[in-house]
């Protein structure tokens, strides 16, 4: 079995969403790939987006050791 990203609450999306990498802009401060799904009345569709450090707030009981830390260009 894979292994399943932590989850993490981002004010941003409103909610819970996975956090799928931490991102290190060239200026030093930190950003994260966080990613979720939605559903629209019809069907559940994903969305992915990056959001700066200070939008999450980390969950108690979540693994947060294996999250992949690297050097990011903001924007994609």
């Amino acid at each position: 079995m894979g292994h399943l990203a932590p989850v993490v609450f981002s004010a941003t999306a409103g909610g819970a969403v996975f956090l799928l990498e931490w991102q290190q802009l060239p200026e030093g401060s930190w950003g994260a790939e966080v990613a979720w799904m939605e559903w629209n009345g019809l069907q559940w569709q994903g969305r992915r987006q990056r959001v700066m450090a200070e939008d999450i707030t980390r969950i108690e009981g979540q693994d947060y050791t294996r999250v992949p830390r690297r050097r990011a260009k903001w924007p994609r």
